[in-house]
């Protein structure tokens, strides 16, 4: 049995074959066995500075890469990143939480241990709550075909797993799995045959149909099918704002970014206006509806196809798969649409010399982005300003804008940003983040230092919860002002810039550009102000949310 596979490597090897390489964590005790494994494999091991970075590194790193590893110790660790994971699960992100834990002879004894919470199971049942399968490798003659059982669940439902190893079973022999073969999904053909009809006969009578193509097309790789369709039969397309960019932004039917209120208004009008609206791996969430306790889509104008639900007007298709609607839909008796496109994308607007020493708001902000940045770029936006304001903002690739846009947790964006360069080393990651959110997580950029990493972070300081303001105000949105752009000198590395105008800004984003170092631009944006479709957001919650207004 010396040269058997033991559990550590056996996980660590499937996950390479899985396309995993590289994986994010912190070490701790329990989990120093598992760690020793990671570090000795193929796949890269990136070391964080807080366990909640650890689950938004790995949930960046797995929308480019399709799945995500995050390696933590138990409990401490664990149910630090727990905020993290729930984020992932919420918007279907695959990702493996890996964690160490006490010997099976421990929970025997039941005694009272380091990090234990209430009973050994705690964190597992805890993690059950955010995630699609679990496991506890309490025995080396079942963990093969329980890391499979996982794996395989996290890459067929896109949301995250949990694996938990005893430090001492990390290192003990395997037992190999035996191979299985395992049937397919398949739709119910008659379900399937008869949707398509509907669809086509749909589309057919339609004068104005539209695709909204969400997230979930880029989850389960069947962006290019939706493109497909789309183009074969000249029906447009928005996105929303958890899918921004997951078709190509210039694409010549795309009409914007669809969130009701929070839309681009000629987005807002076509979408809403349309009689046959196609919603395509559609969250159905209050974001997607603009905050309204409803959204305004008539649902006998509506096709509702995602992976968890095929539904055309008022009538359900049971057992149809997405993927097999989408394919089907090319070969359907569809007459091609006349579509002229009402959202025409000129230039923009350069700095005129009268303006460049105005000072910044949160819209100038995003159009001196838009003249500057890098076309392959990626776009990391936390919550807030730095979300809603991106809307406009197009990029040429897929995939090149991620954000927590239904979970909205503040934080996400930096570490993200550490996983999507990991995943993508070739495109110039843009980081924007609220002043608020970058005191949560922003200590990553010492993980940027010290793995070489060389995002352009701009901290968009409204000097406090500039969104909570705009929703109720009061004290409890202060915050205490930072000396951002010194935290260069407190990491030895990079370069930073604190800008108050137009043309000061424009010169350090041209300059982050051009330079091959990470670039820390603070980014001074009046305490009162925010972008438009952030103003239409805050109008909406403030009344919902302030008891005065409701009133």
């Amino acid at each position: 049995m010396a040269n058997s596979p033991t559990v550590g490597s056996f996980l660590f090897d499937y996950l390479y074959n899985q396309g995993v390489r590289d994986a994010f964590g912190i070490p701790g005790d329990f989990a120093l066995p598992t760690f020793r494994w990671l570090e000795n494999s193929k796949i890269n091991l990136y070391t964080m500075t807080h366990e909640p970075s650890v689950g938004f590194a790995a949930d960046g790193y797995a929308r480019i890469n399709g799945l995500g590893v995050a390696c933590v110790t138990y409990c401490v660790g664990g149910l630090n990143m727990l905020n993290s994971i729930a984020c992932a699960y919420a918007e279907k992100s695959p990702v493996l939480v890996i964690s160490g834990g006490p010997s099976p002879n421990d929970r025997k004894r039941d005694q009272l241990q380091h990090h234990k919470v209430r009973t050994f199971d705690s964190q597992r049942r805890i993690y059950d709550e955010v995630t699609c399968a679990s496991a506890v490798l309490l025995d080396p003659e079942t963990a093969a075909e329980e890391i499979i059982r996982v794996v395989t669940e996290i890459k067929t439902q896109c949301r995250p797993g949990y694996i938990e190893i005893p430090y001492d079973v990390v290192d003990m022999p395997i037992k190999l799995p035996t191979l299985k073969n395992l049937p397919a999904l398949e739709s119910d053909p008659e379900n399937l045959e008869g949707a398509l009809a509907e669809m086509a006969d749909r589309i057919n009578a339609a004068k104005q149909p539209v695709i909204v193509a969400d997230v979930e097309l880029h989850r389960f790789g069947l962006t290019d099918l939706a493109v497909a369709f789309a183009e074969k039969f000249n029906i447009p397309i928005a996105a929303t704002l958890l899918s921004k960019s997951v078709i190509p932004e210039t694409n010549p039917l795309y009409i914007g970014v669809y969130s009701a209120a929070l839309s681009e208004e000629v987005c807002q009008e076509y979408v809403e206006s349309s009689d046959c609206i196609i919603l395509l791996g559609a969250f159905m969430s209050d974001v997607f509806s603009g905050f309204h306790a409803t959204h305004k889509l008539d649902r006998k104008k509506t096709i509702l196809a995602t992976t968890e639900r095929l539904r055309i007007g008022l009538h359900d298709y049971k057992d149809v798969l997405l993927k097999d609607f989408l394919s089907g839909l090319k070969d359907c008796n569809i007459k091609p649409k006349v579509f002229k496109n009402p959202y025409e994308q000129g230039e923009l607007e350069p700095l005129s010399d009268a303006e460049r020493s105005d000072k910044l708001t949160a819209d100038s902000f995003f159009r001196i982005l838009a003249l500057t940045m890098a076309q392959d770029g990626t776009v990391v936006c936390d919550t807030g300003d730095a979300l809603f304001g991106a809307v406009g903002l197009r990029t040429t690739q897929c995939s090149n804008f991620l954000s927590d846009a239904y979970y909205l947790s503040m934080g996400f964006a930096v570490p993200a940003s550490v996983g999507a360069m990991v995943a993508k080393p070739d495109s110039r990651v843009y980081c924007l983040v609220g002043d608020g959110a970058f005191q949560m997580t922003g200590l990553e950029i010492a993980t940027c230092a010290k793995y070489n990493l060389k995002p352009i972070i701009c901290i968009l300081n409204n000097d406090g919860y500039g969104t909570q303001r705009h929703i109720i105000d009061g004290k409890f949105n202060n915050i205490h002002n930072w000396e951002y752009a010194k935290l260069r000198d407190v990491i030895n590395y990079g370069k930073s810039y604190k800008v108050t105008t137009k043309a000061e800004l424009e010169k350090a984003l041209i300059e982050a550009k051009n330079s091959d170092d990470m670039f820390l631009i603070e980014v001074i944006i009046p305490r009162t102000d925010c972008s438009k479709p952030l103003q239409r957001l805050t109008n909406n919650l403030s009344e919902i949310r302030d008891a005065k207004k409701r009133a």
